[in-house]
This record gives C-alpha cells, structure tokens and sequence, in this order.
C-alpha cells in the first residue's frame, strides 16, 4: 500500500524552505530522484500544495514459509 507525503503552507504559498522540507520527507519515506510530486498552484502561478504517492517497501510476511 502507498503512503502519501503531502506539505501545505503555514501561509498561502511555500517557501523555498518549505520545499525543501517536502523533499527532505519524501526522500525519508521512500521516493525517488525520478519520482514527480503533484503540487497544486494558485492562479498567479503561485505553489499552495505538494504531494506524492510513496510505495511501501515493507517486505511481505512469510515470504520464507511459503517457499518451502
């Protein structure tokens, strides 16, 4: 199952700085370099939100048991 890491602004629109803390999470949890966020911009252009789908690495139970 995907998780999603997803940043909004503590104002209207990121900062730089929040940008970075958005990578710096999604990096943590899984993504990849290759992998594209979603964002969602204002009217003037402007990045209110960023999102991206991480895809749970977790290694499936028993996979030792079922094999035998």
């Amino acid at each position: 199952m995907a998780k999603k890491i997803e940043h909004v602004p503590a104002d209207k629109f990121m900062t730089l700085d929040e940008i970075a803390a958005f990578v710096a999470d999604a990096l943590a949890a899984g993504a990849k370099g290759s992998d594209i966020p979603h964002g969602r911009l204002s009217f003037g252009g402007k990045l209110q939100r960023l999102d991206i789908a991480v895809a749970d690495a977790a290694p499936a139970k028993n996979a030792d048991a079922t094999s035998q």
